[in-house]
């Protein structure tokens, strides 16, 4: 699983330095989403070993004053995680098993349900609320993305 992450972690920082530092939020997630996806065969999966408990993997990548929370976790049990609210933006992209994700509508107070099957991911904003149906045997990965505030205009005035 050690190699998973590290497969992926380099992917994260690879892809993350060819998007432009003007994209931020859950935008560059998005792009994110995309190009590690797209880069999915070279996820080696085929040499995860199936533990016997649940694993769970985090790293903090920090890539062009960008802050990025990295976590791969394995359930080998079914696990749920009710009315989670994001403090930051998210990224959830899984790799084994469908994942059922149930995001509240603010204005209805219903939630909204959504399947995810593998090789399929979820960008969501901050102060979103969710509830998370994560199957036995679930690989997934989460990055969240604390924005920092930082200036990306050129300050200088070069009239002529």
């Amino acid at each position: 699983m050690d190699i998973i992450l590290k497969e992926i972690v380099a992917i994260i920082k690879e892809e993350t330095q060819n998007i432009n530092k003007k994209i931020y939020g859950t935008t560059f997630l998005e792009i994110l989403k995309e190009k590690i996806l797209n880069r999915q065969d070279q996820i080696n999966l085929k040499n995860l070993k199936m533990q016997n408990s649940n694993i769970v993997l985090e790293e903090n990548i920090n890539v062009l004053e960008k802050n990025l929370f990295f976590k791969l976790s394995f359930y080998q049990n079914p696990k749920s995680i009710l009315k989670f609210k994001l403090d930051k933006y998210f990224l959830l992209i899984v790799f084994k098993e469908p994942v059922k994700i149930d995001i509240l509508n603010q204005k209805t107070q219903k939630y909204i349900s959504i399947s995810l099957k593998p090789f399929m991911g979820i960008t969501l904003s901050k102060g979103t609320v969710c509830n998370f149906n994560l199957p036995k045997n679930s690989l997934v990965m989460q990055l969240e993305y604390d924005e920092t505030d930082f200036d990306i205009e050129n300050q200088k005035d070069v009239t002529i």
